[in-house]
């Protein structure tokens, strides 16, 4: 006859604790609900692991929420869902470098609105009506005020770039949903790359 092995040893302690936090594989799981059934000691340990916990929640220090999170969160979902939906989406994945080096070899012209801010189209996806292209200014101030046809994407390529008084930087992307209008500005110039629809309207101030 086997004479069970006593309880507690460290490697039945370590299995209690993760039984207590809910931790345990399946095929673990039913091993050790055997075990509790013949050891009243294991069965304290799990008890005093569970109550510990319990515990843990209350004892960690508070933090606070930072202050722009939810707009963050909000502004994640929008390039998730809400950006172009053509194929010309793919653009906005390639490395910065080769976009700024497209960017110069393109020609350049104003946009409509006495803003100073240029613009160069790179490409045309017209079943889709949308297209790829990218705007620039050299000095801090508005851009033309305009409404979205469909969902439009920006990234920063350089400088910084603001929209409803949140600040973007190099590398961020900005995404917008048709049917909304709104006027970005530069505090200091920019270089940006928008993936938009063919149909967007350029507002009066």
């Amino acid at each position: 006859m086997t004479t069970p092995e006593p309880y507690p040893n460290s490697d039945a302690a370590d299995t209690a604790a993760l039984y207590a936090l809910d931790a345990l594989e399946t095929d673990e799981l039913g091993q050790f609900e055997q075990m509790l059934l013949d050891s009243r000691e294991l069965n304290q340990i799990v008890r005093e692991f569970e109550a510990t916990a319990a515990t843990l929640a209350y004892g960690a220090p508070p933090m606070s929420m930072a202050a722009n999170l939810k707009e963050r969160l909000f502004q994640r979902i929008a390039v998730d869902h809400i950006g172009p939906s053509s194929d010309l989406v793919r653009l906005l994945d390639l490395p910065m470098a080769e976009l700024k080096q497209k960017a110069a070899e393109l020609n350049w012209s104003l946009l409509p609105g006495n803003t100073g801010a240029e613009f160069a189209t790179w490409q045309l996806d017209e079943p889709s009506r949308e297209m790829a292209f990218f705007v620039r200014k050299t000095d801090g101030g508005l851009f033309p005020n305009h409404a979205h046809a469909s969902g439009e994407t920006v990234l920063v390529l350089a400088g910084d770039f603001v929209v409803d008084n949140q600040v973007y930087r190099t590398g961020e992307r900005i995404s917008s949903p048709g049917n909304t209008s709104h006027q970005p500005e530069t505090m200091a110039g920019c270089l940006v790359f928008c993936v938009s629809s063919m149909d967007d309207d350029i507002l009066g101030d």
